[in-house]
């Protein structure tokens, strides 16, 4: 491997993890957050490596499809970006299920007020079923995004464990 297709050193990890203002409680090491956190320190060195080998490049002038650092990432740094990409698609079908629950919960109550006639309350319990039925289509696509997500890190995990066994044994 040449000296500029090496991976993240452990250091520049350790220090982009430092780094890091948690809301809340820090994660473990073992916790999704605390995965997808060292997967986009991956991806800043990749893209690092790239920027320095490059020179001057307008960066903006590619935005139109992929990073042009895309083509240059190791294995492993692919796949930390698929962790990554993963990772955002279980938030948003997250906060997606979290939005209609509470949107739920509210039209069957209006569904149920006994102080309405009885097509607002059909109205009511109509968008209700609507809701209900997207509120299950998100859950099966939060299922899918974490099947995703388990096997992008499953996957990512193997690829870096190579790469760390491959710099003890150089």
């Amino acid at each position: 491997m040449s000296p500029s297709r090496h991976p993240a050193p452990a250091d520049f990890i350790a220090r982009r993890l430092a780094r890091i203002r948690w809301t809340g409680e820090v994660p473990g090491p073992h916790s999704r957050l605390h995965l997808v956190a060292l997967c986009r320190a991956e991806l800043e060195w990749a893209a690092d490596r790239w920027r320095a080998e490059a020179g001057e490049v307008d960066e903006w002038a590619c935005r139109l499809g992929p990073h042009p650092s895309e083509a240059s990432r190791l294995p492993h740094e692919a796949a930390a970006a698929a962790v990554v990409n993963a990772h955002l698609h279980v938030d948003v079908e997250n906060a997606r299920l979290r939005d209609l629950k509470g949107q739920l919960r509210g039209q069957r109550t209006a569904a149920l007020d006994t102080g309405q006639d009885a097509a607002y309350r059909a109205s009511w319990a109509e968008q209700a079923e609507a809701s209900l039925a997207e509120y299950r289509r998100h859950r099966r696509r939060r299922r899918m995004a974490w099947q995703l997500f388990r096997a992008a890190a499953d996957r990512y995990r193997a690829l870096r464990a190579a790469v760390a066994g491959a710099s003890l044994a150089a």
